[in-house]
């Protein structure tokens, strides 16, 4: 296996030198850099590094994305990355490629040719990067191109979380056996409280009227967003002869006493959701019944465990769900809250240590 990568951002470069300064076998020659497996070329304008190991390139594609404002909504980011990859490798037999094509080019089974498209996606909420590849088999031999295209804004965060998702050993593996299938790590999502209702135009008008925080129009979902903090917002849009309303918050203390009055008495909200997803994750049932004090039910796959918060597990698709809401009316509301969000965070950790 080779592996090309390419870019011409020279913002990079000390990112990737302090990255490789840490790596056994440092040496460096003229503008050339190498370690153990991996060597980088810096020109006037580009970057250009080789390896023949798939673990350097899981390490140094996620080192060549950036987060940016965007440039039309300053409390909005973005992961922005040009790198172009090129990569030469032992190919699957064509059958198990082809499941995964969505645009065949060109196929001559007899001849072992094969020219295809394919695209990986990972996304955090509204923000996705995407990943289309270019495809070339001959003589058991894989030639892909591969780039990244970044979709949508969203909080700092979530572009942080998707740039963490990102897999160079996922695209590899639907081409070339070259790659270890081990299998993918947890994916734990954001622990968010969350709550959707319909209310009145009218109703609308005057919470917009005298809200003093950040407004912005988001024309691709043809919505008005009112901003409490980058982790946290209230969505609104036209339904009928209703305005749907949907509130996220990342952060529980953005839930200030102002904010319940609001959400209460302005708005009419009742309740919240709280609620996190783990993908991904492997439990064996003796963990989850006597460690995680889970219970089997009657459904084959599915077991759960009730208390502060309900937490459900499907051992099949290996996705754990944590949900609970809170009156917002009854007394220590917001408190009840911090309480099942910090449950949950400790929870998740728990989790974590003893999956496999």
């Amino acid at each position: 296996m080779l592996i090309e990568i390419l870019t011409r951002n020279m913002d990079k470069k000390p990112v990737l030198l302090t990255f490789l300064s840490a790596q056994p076998g440092l040496h460096t020659r003229g503008n050339e850099i190498s370690v153990d497996g991996l060597k980088m070329i810096v020109g006037d304008s580009y970057i250009y590094i080789t390896t023949k190991d798939w673990e350097w390139g899981e390490k140094i594609v996620p080192l060549l994305f950036s987060i940016v404002p965007h440039a039309y909504a300053s409390s909005h980011f973005e992961p922005v990355s040009d790198q172009r990859i090129l990569v030469t490798a032992a190919a699957r037999p064509l059958p198990e490629i082809m499941e995964r094509l969505t645009l065949l080019e060109h196929l001559d089974l007899e001849a072992q040719e094969l020219a295809g498209q394919f695209q990986v996606h990972w996304q955090s909420r509204d923000v996705a990067v995407s990943c289309p590849v270019s495809l070339m088999i001959q003589g058991g031999v894989a030639v892909a191109k591969i780039k990244f295209i970044t979709h949508f804004r969203d909080a700092e965060y979530h572009c942080r979380q998707v740039i963490s998702q990102i897999s160079l050993a996922e695209v590899l593996r639907v081409f070339t056996p070259e790659v270890a299938t081990a299998r993918e790590k947890p994916r734990v999502g954001t622990l968010t409280i969350s709550s959707r209702k319909f209310i009145t135009p009218a109703c609308f008008a005057e919470f917009l009227n005298n809200y003093k925080g950040q407004i912005l129009y988001l024309e691709q979902e043809d919505a008005l967003r009112a901003f409490f903090d980058p982790a946290g917002h209230l969505t609104f849009r036209q339904n009928a002869s209703q305005i749907e309303t949907e509130l996220y918050l990342e952060k529980p203390e953005i839930l200030t006493e102002e904010l319940h009055q609001q959400l209460t008495a302005s708005l009419g909200f009742s309740e919240l959701t709280i609620h996190r997803t783990i993908d991904k994750i492997s439990l064996e049932p003796d963990l989850l019944i006597k460690d995680l004090k889970f219970k089997k039910e009657p459904q084959f796959h599915l077991f759960t465990r009730s208390g502060t918060f309900l937490a459900t597990y499907n051992i099949k698709e290996r996705q754990m769900e944590l949900t609970a809401s809170v009156e917002l009316g009854v007394k220590e509301a917001l408190n009840r809250v911090v309480l099942i969000y910090r449950a949950m965070e400790s929870f998740t950790g728990a989790v974590l240590k003893i999956s496999r």
